[in-house]
């Protein structure tokens, strides 16, 4: 029998390998396998404490024995006892259909945090005198707010010595509201903005790292500490840190290093330091040495107990430095001031070198754009200050980057620069989330190509451990409107499981006792509760999309009590099943405004309520709960009915009023009903004619929606037959539309349809609009999801307008997904990939009369009627003028040439 192939692993789906900290960790693992039709029927798996003893097949934790299943993914440890603070080994072997059984994989490991309630045992910590300086306050729907003290940084140490060298030593840490940890004057790790944001009252998260190689035989640990969110302005207060090192030693003793009281706190160089503020450091304060063994630190101040903040481990991706950009441009806008085009908007901050006399000033001023004139315009940025500023400490070469702020900009003005700068005198870090490359899209048709680049630009820059909104002005929340209308768009390009399980977090958290929702999560602005149904939707969507996508069902069962309270209160707060009160903002930002112009807010957060609801009922059918499933249904309906009683007129959506209906088409009121299906049968047919009224006839193939309608409607003109019409809207050059915002020169997508410079709500780096990208991925090169976690998918390309070829690809939980169609004159190609474990149904366009299909070399479909068979094809029929083929996993090419 051939040999099953080897397996790529993964330890608890929703976590890196460091710091997870849940007793019944789960397990993944990946089969890549070049035959066709394989599944998994079964598997065992090995948990070992020590790597020797995994080698041995030898599983002290767990074996489990032979399992059966064809799930390779969230497989929970049902081993004895995990203890906290324990590196672990494990392995995994696979069973096919045939029952040929795989050679173990290689050994993977796994580091557990703190598992248990007491386990943690270090103290909060901070400094008993702690200077402060005001910086203006977070804009608010365009009100700035007050100015407020932060905290300089707070600089903490500790020595400690080892009698032996260490076999194992981890660090476990959460600074807030940023930290960096240092070991013997070496940063640990590479986060950046660290640890993620959260609502400091309710959890912080905590950082693992293995700092084994940093560690000798005298020893130092040091930790800066920076504002970031935890701030007085946000209801919290100065900076702390608790910090545990767990040191195991080749002889098996264990030593632990806590923070308390015999840390020893300073001031130093890093002065001033917030998101909005910027930072300010003085190179003249520094202190060498003062994060090694030996320093001098008998003028520092002994650290003071605080409290602090129930822990969790950091189990989503950390922020990173992830890409660096060299300016494009250097140019004097005034004598002694200097411009740094770095040809792409983006989010992070510079690193700059410079050689001066010590006290000379620099300052770095971050914006998106600039005037005509070339100076830099600040308009977007509305209340952020975005500039840092380095003093240099004099004597030759200084290099500086900060630590605990960042900026969303493309321009940098240079400021007291010590004579004239280069091009190597800045160079430019991107900083986000640190999420994996999920997916990749490309196509024939270059503009389209250059929004989706767009669109990934944008998605990483506001994707900062939550996911905010922009990253350039004094705002940068977690608007859920925000997240949950870019969502699908960010789970084709990124792997999001974690990061979304812990925006979830974040939501349920943020949850009052009434049930009600804030429009942004962590809710670090109170006055922004309760949300408007069309924000607070986030909830109920990314859980589902999380689920549909991860095939999670713990994150279900874990808000799905929280949902439910959700819909109640909007029940609560609808009368006759209408929600009149909640709403606030609406189909928000349509082409010449901000506030909707044509749709009525009611419609919109009664719509939501529908599909909250309908989402409720799905989530309790996937979690057993038949009778609530039934009950939420016959709500749905009831929804439904009460929605068109209120909204539809004689053939359109529009006003509560329905007797005062203007004529004029409203694209997003009959978008929305067409989406979920809510038009009666009998009003389908007027309602789309309505649509497309509006959209052909009075938008001339435009989009005349804000970001709630945009969210649908490519998809409802396809699913109607117009595929055409979405195409052509979203290939507009002129405005409003994704290609003008490109042919204005836009390197990512706006706040607003309409071109903005001055200073105004007009951000250059957001995502809302960005949906467009899912269609991209679902309609031109065809992948379409039909089964959670890709079990099931369809491949159905449409071949629009000047398309001659697309691409796409997608790791999935189940392994890779790809299709890519090309065609000339004569033929059509579609090449498949189907990972172990799954099926897809694949449809091949009738473009020529009586084509021929071939695979593998041979005709599989004639005309009208399949022909001979190949292994991993079976023919379905016909659809849609499609011959439609149902493929077990492998590689597949599909051919279509002109018969004859």
């Amino acid at each position: 029998m051939t040999p099953l192939p080897p397996l790529d692993l993964k330890c608890e789906s929703l976590a890196g390998p460091l710091g997870v900290d849940t007793p019944k960790p789960r397990f993944s693992w990946l089969h890549v396998s070049p035959e066709r039709d394989v599944r998994q029927t079964g598997f065992s798996i090995l948990v070992s404490s020590a790597q020797e003893l995994c080698r041995k097949e030898i599983g002290d934790f767990w074996e489990s024995g032979q399992l059966e299943g064809e799930s390779s993914f969230n497989v929970e440890y049902q081993g004895d006892p995990l203890l906290s603070c324990t590196r672990y080994y494990w392995r995994v072997r696979w069973r096919d259909k045939s029952g040929v059984e795989s050679p173990w994989s290689e050994i993977a490991s796994f580091v557990t945090g703190f598992l248990y309630e007491g386990d943690w045992k270090a103290r909060w910590i901070s400094a008993r005198n702690i200077r402060e300086f005001k910086s203006r306050g977070n804009v608010v729907l365009g009100e700035a707010g007050p100015e407020h003290a932060q905290a300089f940084g707070i600089y903490l140490r500790k020595e400690f010595d080892l009698r032996e060298k260490p076999a194992m030593a981890l660090a476990f840490v959460s600074g807030l509201g940023h930290g960096e940890l240092r070991i013997n004057g070496r940063k640990v790790g590479d986060h950046v903005l660290d640890p993620g944001w959260t609502d400091y009252r309710k959890k912080a998260l905590y950082s693992t790292f293995d700092v084994t190689g940093l560690l000798q035989e005298k020893n130092a640990a040091g930790i800066i500490l920076g504002n970031g969110r935890h701030i007085k302005y946000f209801g919290y207060n100065a900076p702390r840190v608790t910090c545990r090192i767990e040191i195991e030693s080749e002889s098996g003793e264990r030593i632990v290093i806590l923070s308390d009281e015999t840390w020893k706190t300073s001031h130093g160089p890093l002065q001033e330091n917030g998101l909005y503020f910027g930072e300010k450091y003085d190179a003249r304060l520094e202190m060498p040495g003062w994060d090694e063994p030996g320093f001098n630190d008998s003028g520092w101040e002994k650290a003071v107990f605080v409290p602090g903040a129930p822990l969790a481990s950091q189990l989503m991706p950390p922020v990173r430095v992830c890409g660096k950009l060299r300016p494009d441009n250097v140019y004097a806008s005034a004598p002694g001031v200097w411009i740094f085009d770095f040809g792409q908007n983006f989010s992070g901050w510079v690193r700059m070198r410079v050689q001066g006399p010590a006290g000379m000033e620099v300052r770095l001023r971050h914006a998106e754009l600039v005037h005509e004139d070339g100076s830099l315009n600040m308009g977007p940025t509305e209340n952020a200050e975005a500039t840092d500023t380095y003093i240099l400490k004099g004597g030759g070469l200084e290099t500086y980057e900060p630590r605990f702020t960042y900026h969303g900009f493309r321009y940098i003005e240079l400021n007291g620069y010590p004579g004239e700068p280069s091009a190597d005198t800045l160079e430019a870090r991107f900083v986000h989330s640190d999420v994996e490359t999920a997916g990749t899209f490309s196509c024939s048709n270059e503009l389209i190509d250059r929004i989706h680049t767009n669109v990934l630009w944008g998605q990483l820059s506001n994707l900062m451990s939550i996911p905010t909104d922009c990253p350039q002005r004094d705002e940068r929340h977690g608007w859920l409107g925000d997240a949950h209308l870019s969502a699908e768009e960010a789970v084709f390009n990124f792997d999001m499981s974690g990061f979304y399980a812990k925006f979830l977090e974040d939501i349920r958290l943020a949850q009052k006792e009434d049930g009600s929702l804030p429009d942004v999560a962590p809710p670090y602005l109170p006055s922004l509760y309760p949300a408007d149904p069309a924000w607070s939707a986030a909830y109920a969507t990314l859980a589902w999309l999380h689920y549909e996508h991860y095939e999670d069902v713990k994150v279900l069962a874990r808000h799905y009590p929280n949902l439910r309270k959700y819909v109640e209160y909007l029940g609560k707060n609808a009368g006759g099943h209408i929600i009149k009160s909640l709403g606030k903002y609406g189909d928000w930002c349509p082409p010449g405004s901000v506030v909707p112009k044509k749709t009525p807010v009611e419609l919109t957060s009664t719509w939501y309520y529908y599909h909250d609801v309908l989402i409720l009922s799905k989530i309790a059918r996937v979690l057993g709960r038949g009778d609530e499933a039934k009950e939420y249904s016959r709500l749905a309906e009831n929804i439904r009915d009460a929605f068109n009683t209120a909204f539809l007129g004689e053939d359109q959506y529009a006003a509560i009023r329905v007797s005062r209906i203007d004529n004029y088409p409203n694209q997003t009121s009959n978008v929305l009903p067409l989406y979920l299906g809510m038009v009666p049968p009998a009003k389908i047919g007027k309602v789309l004619e309505s649509l497309l009224r509006g959209v052909v006839s009075q938008q001339d193939g435009h989009v005349d929606t804000g970001i709630l309608g945009t969210r649908y409607i490519l998809d409802v003109l396809t699913r109607n037959g117009q595929a055409e019409t979405a195409y052509r809207m979203a290939t507009q050059k002129s405005y409003p539309g994704w290609g003008y915002m490109i042919g204005e020169g836009a390197t990512t997508l706006w706040e607003r349809w309409e071109k903005l410079t001055g200073p105004a709500m007009n951000s250059q780096n957001h995502i809302m609009l960005g949906s467009v990208d899912a269609w991209f991925y679902r309609t031109i090169a065809g992948l379409t999801l039909l089964e959670p976690g890709w079990k099931k998918f369809q491949v159905k390309p449409y071949i629009l307008g000047d398309l001659t070829s697309a691409e796409a690809s997608l790791k999935t939980v189940r392994g890779p997904v790809r299709a890519a169609w090309s065609k000339d004159a004569s033929s059509f190609s579609l090449e498949v990939l189907v990972p172990v474990g799954a099926t897809a149904r694949v449809h091949m366009p009738e473009l020529y009369p009586d084509g021929l299909v071939m695979e593998s070399g041979k005709v599989i479909w004639t005309g009208s009627r399949s022909g001979e068979a190949v292994p991993g094809i079976t023919a379905a029929g016909r659809e849609d003028r499609h011959a439609v083929f149902e493929v077990g996993s492998g590689a597949y090419r599909f051919e279509l040439k002109k018969a004859g």
